[in-house]
């Protein structure tokens, strides 16, 4: 009797030796001649190349009009210049799909690890593979012992799909590791300076634990007995890796990239079997916190009212990206109660720019393309 992932291969045919080699021929080489790939300080940084491949000038907050707009956000300091922000910083950033939201994260994740040295981590999911731009230069972290399985799919629906080993992404990435839960992956894998795509452990491995240990944060249980189960969706694992960055370090500057944040912590997020408006609070309760400890966390979405009130409460900044009217008045704006803008900047905005406000302030502002070599996306499906 075949099974549905039998039936799927069917579908999809089987992949010659050729038809692979084909398609990973069509991405850039990884780059393993930088600082963080060698160790050697005397050699030219990730950020550093990855600017020098996409033509993007070095940082200047002198370009910018108001230092607490763009400037604030992406320098981090814990000694900042008056009426700065201290530790780590956030933003949502809200558009229609092909508004620019990918190359934008992929700009921001550059200027991270080129301006604070962070440790970058972009979350990775079985759907979604933004951040293959910047593949020459990632470390991908998959959960140890857990079955991944990947393909490339084609942009144009008609082509077929191509699949490949695990081993094969070591053609597409810098390096592939492999993490035990989230305190082994903050402390012993995350490195500083690069950029990590992190795809969640389909058991909450080590979420538990984590959460049974913080002597704060302590929420109603399900019905089960725990907080976090190996059973729970795996968006839930990013509750768990939050919390243990928060609790337990390291304390150095990180940035978590959370692409499609409605996916995990939604409008209508409820208490369910799994915990889901639990975790929400703790996720709301840990965001203080995650500034103090110099955790940034930058969320995309397609519109405010898709994510859950409580997180939108404690995001200082907004990105409006173009092809949408920014707002003129807080009106659903929640956690803002007022915004500086009164008139319309954004609807007729190309590709590539943006506005970024406060309540106070606002500045639009541009960035390079940064474009991939090829016509893939990468799903990768880890159970």
């Amino acid at each position: 009797m075949s099974t549905i992932q039998d039936r799927l291969r069917s579908v999809r045919g089987e992949t010659s030796q050729e038809q692979r080699e084909e398609a990973l021929s069509s991405f850039h080489a990884p780059v393993r001649n930088t600082q963080q790939a060698t160790g050697d300080t005397r050699r030219h940084t990730d950020a550093d190349s990855i600017r020098r491949e996409f033509g993007i000038p070095a940082w200047d907050r002198s370009k910018f009009a108001f230092d607490k707009v763009i400037p604030n956000y992406v320098e981090r300091h814990w000694q900042p210049p008056t009426g700065e922000s201290v530790g780590g910083t956030d933003f949502l950033a809200t558009g229609k799909p092909g508004s620019g939201k990918s190359t934008l994260g992929c700009y921001f994740a550059t200027r991270d690890i080129e301006v604070n040295n962070s440790m970058h981590v972009w979350r990775g999911t079985s759907s979604r593979s933004e951040w293959l731009p910047l593949a020459p230069w990632v470390t991908l972290c998959l959960p140890k012992g857990a079955d991944v399985s990947v393909r490339l799919e084609s942009k144009l629906p008609s082509e077929p799909s191509v699949t490949l080993d695990v081993d094969d992404l070591d053609r597409i990435v810098r390096e592939v590791v492999y993490y035990e839960d989230p305190v082994h992956l903050c402390h012993d894998i995350l490195e500083r300076g690069s950029i990590h795509v992190v795809y969640p452990d389909p058991t909450l491995r080590g979420c538990q634990a984590v959460y049974e240990e913080s002597d704060e944060k302590q929420y109603d249980a399900p019905s089960r007995g725990q907080l976090f189960h190996e059973e729970d969706p795996a968006t839930h694992w990013w509750f768990g890796f939050i919390l243990a960055r928060v609790e337990h370090g390291p304390l150095d500057w990180t940035t978590i990239t959370l692409d499609e944040i409605g996916d995990i912590v939604p409008q209508s997020v409820q208490k369910d079997q799994f915990g889901s408006y639990q975790k929400a609070e703790m996720l709301k309760d840990s965001w203080v916190d995650a500034r103090k400890t110099g955790l940034t966390l930058n969320l995309y979405g397609h519109d405010e009212v898709d994510i859950w009130d409580g997180v939108r409460r404690k995001i200082r900044w907004r990105i409006q990206m173009p092809g949408r009217a920014n707002p003129t008045t807080a009106g659903n704006l929640v956690g803002f109660e007022s915004v500086p803008m009164h008139t319309d900047q954004t609807s007729m905005m190309d590709v590539g720019q943006a506005l970024m406000y406060t309540e106070t302030n606002f500045e639009a502002f541009a960035w390079s393309d940064i474009p991939t070599p090829h016509s893939y996306k990468l799903k990768i499906t880890v159970n």
